[in-house]
């Protein structure tokens, strides 16, 4: 082989080891920007995904043509209100019905009145015809015969049966006003509506002596009719006496002859 063939043949192979290591720099470049562009691509998407809210799901209306149906998540929910009133304060029992009613009949505990108008609420299951039961207990002394009042009824928890009051009930032993009891419970004022009222919206008279305004005939007999009776029977005793000593004077003198 002669020189210029050796150059010649050195030549080409210098340009294809060039080439070769030129071709290999190309792809590690394109390799390395391929990357780089996943990368920043991978990265812009996960930015893009965190900044843009969440889709709003579409109103659809209902089938049977009503209003729009809101999300789930939009829905708002109401608390529920919560009891602040303490466990041993009072509590009025809900008015069942109030009506304007004549008292019929009553026993020692019961009242018996014909409803002549309602005000509200509702007796069914509890009044027969125009009749209905109300119980009073102690308080039904205070009522009289005949006259009308407005009565606010309720459920007793107990019975189950109407009820209604005149006067407030006594806490028991005295409440919290026995001696070395203070239980520092700080109960609303609350007005217990179940009561019964006069025609004028006053309180029926509850007194130690009301009883006996209603009475005043009984009362009179009770005083009067012992005293005529003692009085009758002295009178009839000393009347029979009288006719007895002048029948035996009378006899003693036709006796004797004068």
């Amino acid at each position: 082989m002669s020189a210029c063939q050796f150059t010649s043949l050195y030549s080409v192979n210098q340009r294809t080891t060039q080439r070769r290591t030129t071709g290999q720099w190309a792809i590690r470049a394109l390799f390395y920007l391929f990357v780089l562009v996943l990368s920043f691509a991978g990265a812009s998407y996960s930015t893009a995904g965190a900044s843009v809210p969440p889709a709003t799901p579409i109103e659809e209306p209902d089938e049977g043509g009503g209003g729009v149906v809101a999300p789930s998540d939009q829905l708002t929910t109401v608390p529920a209100p919560t009891n602040t009133v303490p466990a041993s304060c009072f509590i009025p029992t809900p008015v069942q019905a109030t009506f304007v009613g004549r008292l019929s009949v009553s026993d020692r505990r019961t009242a018996r009145f014909e409803v002549v108008q309602m005000r509200g609420g509702s007796l069914d299951g509890y009044a027969v015809a125009s009749l209905v039961d109300v119980r009073y207990d102690e308080d039904v002394r205070y009522l009289n015969l005949e006259q009308s009042y407005i009565i606010a009824v309720g459920i007793d928890q107990t019975s189950g049966a109407l009820y209604s009051k005149i006067r407030d009930p006594e806490p028991l032993y005295g409440g919290s006003q026995v001696v070395g009891l203070n239980s520092g419970v700080k109960c609303p004022e609350v007005e217990d509506a179940v009561r019964t009222l006069t025609m004028d919206a006053r309180s029926v008279e509850s007194g130690v002596l009301a009883p006996l305004k209603t009475a005043k005939g009984k009362l009179a007999q009770a005083i009067l009719l012992p005293f005529l009776w003692v009085f009758g029977g002295l009178f009839g005793l000393a009347t029979i006496r009288a006719f007895i000593v002048t029948v035996y004077r009378t006899g003693q003198r036709v006796w004797s002859g004068q």
